[in-house]
């Protein structure tokens, strides 16, 4: 077998970067078992969780019809890890996604710390919100 240190190279694009690691196919065979269970895990941290769009047009179209007696709440909290906006809209990176909208005042957000479903429901005179937490899927 080889010596790893010196067989074991680091690829890099036309600008410099480091874009992969080659791994000869001996040095592999040794480690695989081990390694392989460690790659899976970190390309699974890094990739992230994957997000579908916010539904913004169902957003628009109940703002465009508010007719609640009071004006527009973006403001979102956690109940669970007490993460918190004033106007989820405009964070970047965004604390809370926007997972439904309806007509009728029902609005439902992520949580992007702890990833608990917070709850709006808008009432005529009050908004109530409530905040599930996460169950692992």
């Amino acid at each position: 077998m080889t010596d790893p240190q010196s067989s074991v190279q680091i690829l890099y694009s036309g600008s410099g970067e480091r874009v992969g690691v080659y791994i000869p196919a001996d040095v592999w065979a040794e480690v695989e078992a081990d390694v392989l269970p460690c790659l899976q895990k970190a390309q699974k941290r890094l990739q992230g969780p994957k997000h579908q769009a916010e539904p913004m047009q169902d957003w628009e179209l109940l703002v465009n019809n508010w007719d609640f007696r009071y004006p527009v709440d973006r403001e979102v909290v956690c109940g669970q890890c007490g993460s918190s906006t004033p106007n989820w809209e405009e964070d970047e990176p965004r604390k809370f996604r926007l997972k439904a909208a309806s007509l009728g005042g029902l609005v439902v957000f992520e949580c992007q710390k702890c990833r608990s479903r917070v709850t709006k429901r808008h009432f005529k005179d009050t908004v109530k919100m409530e905040t599930t937490p996460y169950q692992g899927s």
